[in-house]
This record gives C-alpha cells, sequence and structure tokens, in this order.
C-alpha cells in the first residue's frame, strides 16, 4: 500500500525539486568540491539549504495525494477492515451504504490537507529574502 501511495506521490515531489536544482546549477557544489568538501558536506551544506522550501512543498503536495489517493490504494489494500483499510476507502464504504460518517471523514481529510499547505505557505520566508541572511537579493 505504501509503495502504491509513494509510486503515485513521488512524482509531485520531483516535479518541485527539479526547476530549482536546474536553476541552482552545479557551479557551487563543484567549488566546495575543488575545496575539498566530500559528497556528504556538499549536499548537507550546499544542495540541501538550496532545495528545502521546494522539498517542503514536494512532501506537504505529496501529502495531500496520498490523503485523497484512492485507486492505487484500493486496487493493491485490498481493503481489509482494521488491516489494510484507509481513511480514504471508509468514506468510499460509507457512502456506498449510506452510513453515517462519511462526510467527517472526509472533512477531516480535507482539514488535514490545508492546514498541511497553509501550514507550510506560513513558515516559509517571503519572496526576495534569503532564508538563512535576511539580506534582499537584488537582481
Amino acid at each position: 500500500m505504501v509503495l502504491a501511495t509513494v509510486f503515485v506521490s513521488l512524482p509531485l515531489v520531483v516535479r518541485e525539486l527539479v526547476p530549482v536544482l536546474e536553476e541552482e546549477g552545479l557551479d557551487q557544489e563543484l567549488a566546495a568540491r575543488s575545496l575539498g568538501a566530500n559528497a556528504r558536506q556538499c549536499f548537507r551544506r550546499i544542495t540541501l539549504p538550496t532545495i528545502k522550501w521546494a522539498l517542503a512543498y514536494g512532501v506537504v503536495l505529496s501529502l495531500a495525494r496520498a490523503i485523497g489517493e484512492f485507486g492505487a490504494v484500493k486496487v493493491v489494500s485490498g481493503n481489509v477492515i482494521g488491516q489494510t483499510q484507509t481513511v480514504t476507502l471508509l468514506v468510499d464504504e460509507r457512502a456506498e451504504q449510506f452510513e453515517p460518517g462519511a462526510y467527517q471523514a472526509s472533512i477531516l481529510l480535507i482539514a488535514v490537507t490545508v492546514i498541511c499547505i497553509v501550514g507550510v505557505s506560513l513558515i516559509h520566508p517571503p519572496e526576495g529574502r534569503s532564508s538563512t541572511t535576511g539580506i534582499k537579493r537584488w537582481g
């Protein structure tokens, strides 16, 4: 079930990361390598700070997609109550049988998704400001 969700949601993370990595280029990493930094140091000190907000947005988008994922989870999981049933599958089951709780569970899923998206938007620094120095970039 997790594998199916990762397979469906991972492109959202990649779609956020690739433009940031392409825009940044390899200059800083190559300079760090020429100054003696190993791969782990380059990633931790150069690449990770560069991609942290794109990674955060990608993870939130993936979370939102995973919360609402229905098709892949239903096919892969088998919908065994108490073992592989997700909230999305519970909403489907209760809506089909006209049992109470389907709307409440779906509102809960929507609320969690909105809270995650708003939370990342609130903690993200304003555009044009460096997240580490607070100095406005020109150009």
